[in-house]
């Protein structure tokens, strides 16, 4: 028998391995332990109507789209700070879709010819030997450090008498921007491509914006990028409540790349006496790359079932908050746990 006893013994008790656990609603008579509890509970209250639905509105449903904008210069300036620098001068397309460029240095060389040779900045030189190329068509001379080469004659160069350099006030130039979005799930669109008249910044609505103010949010000062100008990208943003129609409408831009800059060349040729002349103006500028940015919001009834679902089941950290302090933190917690954890018989006898 003893031994009987014994072997029963060490038999695996499968009881108390599926033993089953219930709920027991206790009622704790202390103040420390309900403070937590409500406190945690306001937390979590706080956060989901105060953050969550009314600073978050995370009860709307929501799309990010892309779309398109169109930028003109609205306003005149001035080169030297005495030669009208009129929009027709100013908005010199450079070929690319979705960019504007805004000259703020212009290198000015007329009637260039190809009858003969001139010192070309564009090779550079100490010996003569540093200007052959290994052909016949080259001068082989170094004059002033610069290689002397056949082309069109007198040569872009700053300083020189042939080359008129004007430095353009941009800064005075007004930017519109007229976009718009198409939100593919909300199967609409939006935009302010229907203003007839541009309205300025600082006002909500604004669809203008003079340049210096488009140079202060990018925290670039003119001053240093007018001489080989930069590379800019403008996002114009249309956040939508589309229930009501409206858009809160602002610009938002950076600089790419100031170190490099951007400037491209344009000629204007014609005869002379018979003989092929051109005028050759190199833009130096900013370089605006735009694009619109569009945020949809409309009511969802999933969203709001969602974000209440959530807030249901972030009820039960308060309760769970509150068992941790009394199981783990107050100095009774050895009382407490007595009465909230009862182990019953083994029925399975």
């Amino acid at each position: 028998m003893p031994e009987a006893e014994e072997q029963n013994n060490d038999e695996l008790d499968w009881d108390s391995v599926f033993a089953y656990d219930t709920v027991k609603e206790v009622r704790v008579l202390d103040r420390r332990l309900g403070g937590v509890y409500y406190v945690v509970l306001g937390m979590v209250l706080f956060y989901v109507i105060i953050f969550v639905m009314i600073i978050k509105k995370q009860y709307e449903d929501m799309e990010k789209s892309n779309g398109f904008v169109m930028t003109k210069v609205v306003n005149p300036s001035y080169a030297n700070d005495t030669i009208p620098f009129d929009v027709f001068d100013a908005v010199v397309n450079p070929g690319e879709s979705g960019a504007l460029f805004i000259p703020t240095r212009v290198l000015v060389t007329k009637g260039q010819s190809q009858s003969g040779s001139c010192e070309h900045p564009g090779y550079p030189c100490k010996t003569d030997a540093d200007c052959d190329d290994g052909t016949e068509l080259t001068e082989k001379k170094c004059s002033n450090e610069m290689c002397v080469r056949r082309g069109w004659c007198p040569a872009e160069k700053t300083g020189a008498e042939t080359t008129t350099v004007y430095k353009v006030d941009a800064e005075k130039f007004d930017l519109w921007f007229q976009g718009k979005v198409l939100f593919h799930k909300f199967m609409t669109d939006i935009g302010n491509t229907g203003d007839t008249a541009p309205v300025y910044y600082p006002s909500p609505d604004a669809n203008t914006f003079p340049m210096h103010d488009i140079m202060r949010m990018a925290s670039v000062k003119m001053e240093d990028v007018w001489k080989d100008g930069a590379v800019m990208l403008i996002s114009m943003i249309f956040d939508c409540k589309l229930a009501d129609n409206y858009c809160n409408t602002w610009i938002e831009s950076s600089v790419v790349d100031s170190r490099t800059g951007f400037n491209f060349k344009k000629n204007y040729y014609y005869e002379e006496n018979g003989e092929m002349k051109r005028d050759s103006y190199w833009f130096y500028g900013i370089r605006m790359i735009n694009i619109a940015t569009g945020i949809g919001r409309v009511a969802s009834v999933a969203q709001v079932v969602l974000q209440f679902s959530q807030a249901i089941a972030l009820l039960g950290c308060a309760g769970a908050v509150a068992d941790v302090f009394l199981q783990y933190i107050v100095p009774e917690r050895n009382h407490y746990i007595a009465e909230k954890v009862i182990e019953t018989e083994d029925f399975g006898e």
